[in-house]
């Protein structure tokens, strides 16, 4: 074995074993500030307790914590809990380098998301799903896509058909929408709804956002295709839209914005926007990036050189229009809001990694994105928490902090309902009823800092 592949070999063999035992046996935390998600509301002073990966009870505080015997107490004096948070537009590695992949997962973790939708699925990603929700790994919630939907993949409509079939006879939960012709959508689409398995994300150029609605998409990631619907076809005749349709941007009518959004929310198509790829692409300063997102230490140093490499190659492409970049931000965010406005569903969602985006790190600059469009603290803090219990159907299972919740919580050091920037550094993490405290969140952080830094 050289010496490579033994490095990696060690690197499994001290990854940490989950804590199965704190799972089973409880916590309480007690003299926590709540925030159920239920309202606008902050709880003051209370005592939760958690058993077998359950919210058993939300009570006010006494003069001391419950004494029950077998649970771990923490205190939670001056912190708020509030639901772990759910990526929304997530990617799962599905390589062979598994020290990558559980680093993921727990970048994930270590800020506060407990649930992730993974948007490009293999194999591999069915038992790694199994083994979270098992506790055999440290990690949040995973709900999965296949291999996605493409013109290889499926390019006529009998693959269509007999992908989304296949997709839901082998176990995944959504099928992932990225390319392919209107006719092998078309196919593909029946044969989901007939076999009960939503798809979701990109809208391909022969479908056009008017069908997407139409068949019913369960979210549009990316706000992929909106920009055509907003602009008039006759005066960007010849324009080639380039990256999401950015160059056309200057020409959107924002009249047509209230109208596109109608017609999402009455078709019940929800939207994970994703701003923060189309800034890291499009907008962020390449110059000083790296000392403004520390979080790349903990990032294998050859993708983060990627990330530079293509991101660069796209700004010096011809299609590369600085103008038509800060337009597209703008057109976006009124895009947003116009969706929140209309009842239109929005779901947080970064896509990471990729270009800039780390794991976890990422829905930082996203939660703030969203609020700088225009929702409120506590309306971004529902697309990461309420809304995707709503989209799911599982309104009764996550999403709030209340009794006969999942125990998937994230406690705080300050209020975001005041600051969202308090969401960042986590005092603790609840995941599947196991407490993960920062002490550890740091501690493991450091040490994949440190495997990065060698060369891994």
């Amino acid at each position: 074995m050289n010496a490579r592949l033994w490095f990696r070999f060690l690197c499994l063999l001290l990854l940490p074993v989950p804590a199965l035992s704190a799972a089973a046996a409880g916590l309480v935390i007690h003299n926590v500030n709540v925030i159920p998600m239920d309202r606008e509301r902050v709880l003051t002073e209370q005592t939760v307790v958690v058993r077998d990966g359950v919210i058993e009870s939300v009570a006010p505080a006494g003069e001391g914590p419950p004494r029950v015997e077998g649970l771990s107490v923490i205190d939670g004096s001056g912190k708020y809990l509030m639901p772990g948070l759910a990526e929304m537009h997530a990617h799962l590695p599905g390589g062979a380098d598994e020290v990558y992949r559980r680093d993921v997962l727990f970048l994930y973790l270590a800020n506060g998301i407990t649930l992730i939708r993974g948007m490009l699925g293999a194999p591999v990603h069915l038992e790694i799903r199994e083994q979270l929700r098992r506790g055999e790994l440290d990690g949040p919630r995973l709900i999965t896509a296949g291999p996605s939907f493409n013109a290889r993949s499926a390019p006529d409509p009998e693959s269509g058909a007999a992908l989304a079939r296949g997709q839901k006879a082998a176990g995944y939960d959504f099928v992932k929408v990225a390319s392919g012709s209107r006719e092998a959508f078309d196919a593909m689409a029946e044969a989901a709804h007939e076999a009960d398995i939503p798809f979701s994300g990109h809208v391909p150029a022969p479908v056009g956002l008017p069908r997407a609605l139409e068949a019913g998409y369960a979210s549009i990631d990316h706000l992929d295709a909106y920009l055509p619907t907003l602009v008039d076809p006759e005066k960007t005749a010849g324009v080639e839209g380039g990256f999401f349709g950015f160059r056309l941007a200057p020409f959107a009518e924002p009249e047509r914005i209230r109208e596109i959004a109608r017609r999402t929310r009455e078709a019940g198509v929800w939207n994970v926007p994703t701003e923060t790829l189309m800034h890291a692409v499009l907008l962020w300063d390449l110059d000083t990036l790296r000392d403004e997102r520390p979080e790349f230490r903990y990032m294998p140093r050859e993708v983060v050189d990627r990330w530079f490499s293509n991101v660069r190659n796209r700004r010096q492409d011809r299609l590369y229009d600085r103008e038509a970049a800060e337009a597209f931000a703008q057109v976006r965010l009124d895009l947003i809001m116009a969706l929140h406005e209309e009842g239109a569903g929005l779901l947080l969602g970064s896509d990471a990694p990729q270009f800039f985006n780390v794991p976890g790190f990422s829905i930082h600059p996203e939660i703030a994105l969203m609020e700088k469009a225009g929702l409120s603290r506590f309306e971004v803090l529902r697309t990461a928490t309420v809304n995707p219990a709503v989209f799911f159907g599982e309104v009764d299972d996550f999403g709030q902090v209340a009794a006969g919740m999942r125990a998937d919580l994230v406690m705080l050091n300050g209020n975001p309902l005041e600051d969202l920037g308090n969401l960042r550094e986590p005092a603790g993490v609840v995941y599947g009823g196991r407490w993960l405290p920062r002490g550890e969140i740091d501690r493991r952080l450091e040490e994949m800092a440190e495997r990065r830094s060698g060369g891994n």
